[in-house]
Parts: structure tokens; C-alpha cells; sequence
């Protein structure tokens, strides 16, 4: 682990693996803390995995002022610049892939393939306006969101799986409220994920692009992962049997991007 200087802000990161660069852009409210990393995947046993807290979060900086996902796009270019790397491909997540868009759209020298995994091209191209609700949801509305299998005749049969995810949210609530810091980082990723609109602009990428989407997913359904993906020449759409974040524990969606990378 280290730190970089980049656009006035000390960002935290971490590199593994060997082989061809990859840069990894975690979804909304994670850092290199969150049990969803590609450290844990077989990623880094087939490339060198670059992955950081974004700014607001974790142990990097977060500044006062407000910022939008093509800042944070900016933040992780700049950082691949400071480590030396000039060419890499770029995996984005959630809001990651956000992140990834404005980054193959605004560095576009520097990204050779793209993968954009359960995102969009903002609210106002059909994406459902959730982030800002995300606090105030319950248990139940939340794992639905995330997976529209798990509906009310689900959660009554796994009864421990709401409680977790309850006491999981009720965790970072109580971490906003002891740390104004990452209550700044927090809220300033929410306001630049409402703000985010690239569809007309993603016909500009032309490197190769995989986009995924799962089809149970509630917060970014088939039509909209669809939607993106035909806005960008020669994208290759898959449609995975997950919601919005049990893709991420199956290693065949891994094995899918790993492929793509390599070929």
C-alpha cells in the first residue's frame, strides 16, 4: 500500500498481481476495506490490479469542496500516471463504472479495454433514482433493490440474511455520524452520481468494451445496462444470472472478464 499526490489530494492505494495493468474503481461508499475487492477475485493472478480509496473515503484525502464523477475520473488517471503507467485497462463497478466511462471518455490514450459491470449512463437515460434513498431504505427494500428475486416471501424465509444486512447499514450509519470527514465523502459521491450523464457522449469510446449487466438487478435493470451498451460501437453485452452485487462471488462472471482482457 502507499500514497500518491494527485490533483491536490493524497489518495491511498494498493497494487497486486503480475502481468498486463488493470486499474479497479470501486461502486459507491467502498474503499480497499470493502469485502467486494478484486484482491479477492482471481484478477491479480493473471494482471497487475491498481486499486485506491477515492477521495472522501478510506485513508485518502477528502476535500471540502464538491466534486463530480469526472473528478474522480481525473483522480484515478492521475494516480496511474503518478505509478508509472501510461496504458492499462479499466474495470468499473456501480458507480465505478461511472467512473470508467468519464475516464475512457476524457483519457482515452491511456485506457486499452474497457469493462463497465451493473452501471449506467445516468438518471436522466432511464436509470432509476435510488442513490439518494440508499440511507433511508429497510432492509427488506434494500436487498430487493439489489436482487428483485428476493421479494417479501424471500426475506420472510431468510430472516438472518435481513437482520445482517440490517445491522451491516446501521454500522455505517452510526461510522457517517462519528466521521464528518467520510460524511463529506459520502454525500459528495451521492450528489455526482444524480449529476452523472454520458450517453450522448459514449459513442466517443473505441476501445474494446465488455458491459455487463445482472437480470435480476433492481437499481440498474437489463433495459438499462442494454441501453448503455448500444450506445458504445462494438460493445459486447453479457447479461449475468445475478443481481446487482452476488456477480461479483461467482467466479464464471470472472473467468468472462478475464477472457476479455486476455483476448
Amino acid at each position: 500500500m502507499g500514497f500518491a499526490k494527485v490533483n491536490d489530494i493524497n489518495i491511498h492505494y494498493q497494487v497486486q498481481g503480475t502481468g498486463p495493468n488493470v486499474l479497479f474503481i470501486h461502486g459507491i461508499r467502498a474503499d480497499l476495506t470493502n469485502p467486494i475487492s478484486a484482491f479477492k477475485t482471481a484478477l491479480p493472478k493473471h494482471f497487475t490490479v491498481l486499486a485506491f480509496d477515492p477521495r472522501g473515503l478510506g485513508e485518502s484525502d477528502s476535500p471540502l469542496q464538491s466534486c463530480s464523477i469526472a473528478d474522480m475520473a481525473d483522480d484515478a488517471a492521475g494516480l496511474a500516471v503518478a505509478l508509472g503507467w501510461d496504458k492499462y485497462h479499466v474495470l468499473g463497478f456501480s458507480m465505478g463504472g461511472m467512473v470508467a466511462q468519464e475516464l475512457a471518455l476524457r483519457h482515452a490514450a491511456a485506457v486499452d479495454k474497457l469493462v463497465l459491470g451493473v452501471s449506467n449512463a445516468g438518471v436522466k437515460n432511464g436509470a432509476p433514482v435510488l442513490v439518494d434513498k440508499l440511507d433511508q431504505m429497510s432492509a427488506a427494500l434494500g436487498l430487493q433493490t439489489s436482487d428483485i428475486r428476493q421479494d417479501a416471501a424471500w426475506v420472510d424465509t431468510h430472516p438472518e440474511i435481513v437482520e445482517r444486512f440490517d445491522q451491516q447499514a446501521l454500522a455505517f450509519k452510526e461510522e457517517l455520524q462519528a466521521n464528518p470527514a467520510l460524511q463529506r465523502g459520502y454525500a459528495n459521491q451521492v450528489n455526482a452520481v444524480l449529476k452523472h450523464d454520458t450517453f450522448e457522449r459514449l459513442g466517443e469510446i473505441k476501445v474494446p468494451t465488455l458491459v455487463f449487466g445482472g437480470i435480476y438487478d433492481g437499481s440498474n435493470p437489463p433495459e438499462v445496462i442494454s441501453k448503455m451498451a448500444g450506445r458504445i460501437p462494438n460493445a459486447r453485452l453479457e447479461m449475468v444470472e445475478h443481481g446487482h452485487g452476488s456477480w461479483y462471488f461467482d467466479p464464471t462472471v470472472w473467468q468472462m472478464i478475464i477472457d476479455f482482457l486476455e483476448s
